[in-house]
């Protein structure tokens, strides 16, 4: 078929040569991207400007179009959703909507014609023949054409070019935002929410605008969004400004680079240095939110451009804590209240317990040890964290002597020979994350002698390490020390008023940021232990996980609800379907006893997770496990234990994407060289990873450190074995 002129092609379905169609370079599908330049109507046919308008669509090495062009290979070309079209003159059409696919084919009749490029299903007629729609609507409906496919349908634009379409609608429609909305079914305040957010970008712009990336157009909409941070800024909705303008130059300082002033003052030093952001993600100015009215936690900030150490310095948070602690309460004597006619008599001895418990608080206040019982578990300083350990050091723990783990990675390999420490080297870590709650020590005693509940106290005291003393780098922050001292004492101390069957104490001191916690445990043989605590912070949450003993029912409980929040737990039952058992559906928690049930082909009725191979147990753990220590550290010993080795590549890989899509550092050890070079060979961000050969000799405990791309460097050259270093 001959092609036509584009004046008898209107209002109709045709097909085209490929090369009659122009990519649009003001396409807001594009505005945000760095080399993005407004077009003239009259330069839209221009060859560089279509050369750099496909090099932006495209993406570096075509990584914005890889699954379409996929898709394409696979499946052919699918006439389903069509490419709209306008005719401009003569020359040929301007691509309205389907410019992403119009690219994408350009690219491969380029490389076919180059190169002669294997097309897959996709017929190479296409390329004189593409299927078009002609789109004959003016500016405007243009623009809610496109906002209904990309603002509101399936196929959305990041978020910052749907805001500046809804700003350019707004023009169009005389600025009537009521016909805005209803043109692209969206609410006002969607639309609101969006304007205001480039309103403060734009203020932003004005003196950052070299440092401005899009993707930072979610931390501006937290600020629009965030009650105390309007508030702090004088925020005036109605001008889409901040009336505290000295409010708003530090929250730009915060969210951009700067100048190292002490550096600055002397040249002879050379270049200054450069001051990372403080504020880089929404979570951090939702962290912000928290404390921005407390002044000396701003000022903290402005201090050492540490949120992490301003947090730490606010009681704002404290209170606040205690305060949502007391409404909870409040909230459910209401509630109760409102039922006291219908509680029945083992309701009634709740009651009597929740008593209890508040005369233990009040008591406590009065510096009277807690009785002994069950405790909630901490939070750790700061949910979001920029970064963990960077420096690890064991002073002294169970025959490690000042050993010094420098810069950890993201995936931490620990190897060495049986009896080298690796496992000791872990239990420190966990210690450390845990900073003064004396359960860690004891979880570390109790997994030690393979025991599933609290052992014989006479045992326990025994086992108690005589000094442990560790400290290290967190989240940029130094000086996290602690200290242990077990020994028996004649006195108790005059806190434990009845002494009778006394055996020992344990006293832990932990210092981070500038604040100190500390614990007092008194042992006694009648299996009753007192303890008493200053401070209710871990550094990070952490796991520790083992082939040698199973977790806690409701650790895994907790974090199987994190993990199917987090969108994480379908990743690894997919895992399982794919390399370990086809037939299996799902593995659900089913009770109030914390058990896992799997839906499964073989099975009329779902059978308990116990049931099944190690290796599914193994990977269905490890894999929960990373949703419930978010932002902090996991464990994991003799990494390889009931894993096929075929099956090592896949899931150490599995394993580095769940660490850094949940932000989480990685301590692992392996008697496998299978297991190291899994790792290595995976094909996934191998300079995440870093290698530790411990070994002891007659002077203790012994690191080498190797990173990552040093090590496949090493494997590919002459097969380096990282285990046999000495």
């Amino acid at each position: 078929m001959s092609e036509e002129p584009a004046e008898q092609l209107r209002g109709s379905r045709r097909t085209v040569a490929l090369a009659r169609l122009y990519l649009d370079p003001n396409n807001f599908r594009i505005v945000d991207h760095e080399d993005y330049r407004k077009v003239a109507p009259e330069e839209v046919f221009n060859a560089d400007v279509q050369r750099r308008t496909t090099a932006i669509v495209l993406g570096r090495s075509q990584e914005q179009v890889r699954d379409l062009i996929a898709s394409i290979g696979e499946n052919g070309w699918l006439d389903i959703d069509p490419i709209l079209v306008r005719a401009q003159d003569k020359k040929g059409f301007l691509v309205v909507e389907g410019n992403r696919r119009v690219a994408t084919l350009k690219h491969l009749q380029r490389r076919h014609e180059e190169a002669a490029v294997d097309l897959g299903r996709l017929d190479n007629a296409l390329f004189s023949r593409v299927p078009v729609v002609l789109h004959e609507a003016d500016e405007r409906d243009h623009m809610v054409l496109m906002g209904l496919h990309h603002i509101t349908g399936k196929r959305r634009w990041p978020a910052i070019n749907r805001a500046l379409a809804m700003k350019r609608l707004q023009e169009h429609f005389q600025g009537d935002e009521d016909a805005v909305c209803r043109a692209l079914g969206i609410s006002k305040r969607e639309f609101n929410l969006s304007v205001r957010t480039l309103a403060l970008v734009d203020a932003y712009r004005s003196d950052y605008g070299d440092q401005f990336e899009s993707e930072q157009y979610n931390l501006f909409r937290e600020v629009v969004r965030s009650p105390e941070m309007r508030n702090w800024l004088g925020w005036e909705h109605a001008t889409a400004t901040a009336a505290k303008t000295s409010n708003l130059e530090r929250l730009f300082d915060w969210m951009s680079r700067g100048e190292d002033a002490e550096a600055a003052e002397d040249e002879a030093e050379g270049a200054p240095q450069e001051t990372a952001p403080v504020i880089t993600t929404a979570g951090h100015i939702r962290e912000l939110a928290k404390i921005i009215g407390d002044p000396t936690a701003v000022k903290r900030l402005d201090e050492t451009r540490s949120l992490q150490e301003a947090t730490l310095s606010s009681t704002l948070l404290v209170k606040s804590e205690i305060d949502r602690a007391f409404a909870a309460c409040d909230n459910g004597l209401q509630k109760l209240n409102t039922r006291v006619g219908e509680l029945q008599s083992d309701d009634l001895d709740r009651v009597e317990q929740l008593i209890g418990k508040l005369q233990g608080v009040a008591l406590a206040r009065k510096r009277q040890p807690p009785s002994a019982g069950n405790r909630l578990p901490w939070q750790p300083f700061n949910d979001i964290t920029q970064s963990q350990f960077s420096a690890i050091e064991v002073g002294r723990y169970r025959g490690i002597d000042g050993l010094v783990l420098d810069d950890p990675g993201r995936v931490n390999l620990i190897v060495g020979v049986n009896n080298a420490g690796k496992t000791s080297l872990l239990e420190a870590i966990y210690l450390l994350a845990h900073l003064h709650d004396e359960r860690a020590l004891l979880d570390v005693i109790r997994w030690r002698g393979r025991m599933e509940r609290d052992p014989d106290p006479l045992w326990l005291v025994e086992q108690l390490p005589p000094e442990i003393q560790l400290s290290g780098c967190f989240d940029r922050i130094e000086c996290n020390r602690m200290s242990f001292e077990a020994r028996v004492l004649a006195d108790p101390g005059d806190d434990i008023r009845d002494q009778t069957d006394f055996l020992t104490r344990l006293t832990i001191a932990a210092k981070y940021g500038g604040r100190e916690q500390s614990t007092n445990v008194a042992f006694f043989g009648d299996n009753r232990r007192r303890t008493s605590f200053q401070g209710e912070h871990w550094l990070c949450r952490s796991a520790f996980t083992s082939p040698f003993w199973s977790s806690r029912p409701e650790t895994l409980a907790q974090c199987n609800k994190e993990s199917l929040e987090a969108g994480t737990k379908q990743r690894i039952i997919d895992f399982i379907r794919e390399h370990l058992d086809s037939r299996l559906h799902n593995i659900e928690l089913a009770d109030q006893f914390n058990r896992f049930l799997v839906s499964h082909d073989d099975f009329p009725r779902a059978p308990d997770l116990a049931s099944f191979g190690e290796g599914v147990r193994r990977v269905f753990e490890i894999g929960l496990l990373f949703a419930g220590v978010r932002g902090g550290v996991l464990l994991i010993d003799e990494f390889e234990n009931a894993i096929h080795t075929e099956l090592l590549v896949p899931f150490t890989r599995i394993v580095q994407q769940l660490a850094a899509d949940l932000n989480v550092q990685v301590f692992l050890t392996t008697h496998s060289k299978e297991t190291i070079d899994a790792l290595l060979l995976n094909e996934y961000q191998t300079a995440d990873i870093v290698g530790y050969a411990v070994s002891r000799t007659g002077e203790g405990a012994r690191l080498r450190r190797y990173g990552g791309e040093k090590l496949l460097r090493l494997h590919k050259a002459i097969d380096f074995d990282l285990r046999g270093i000495r």
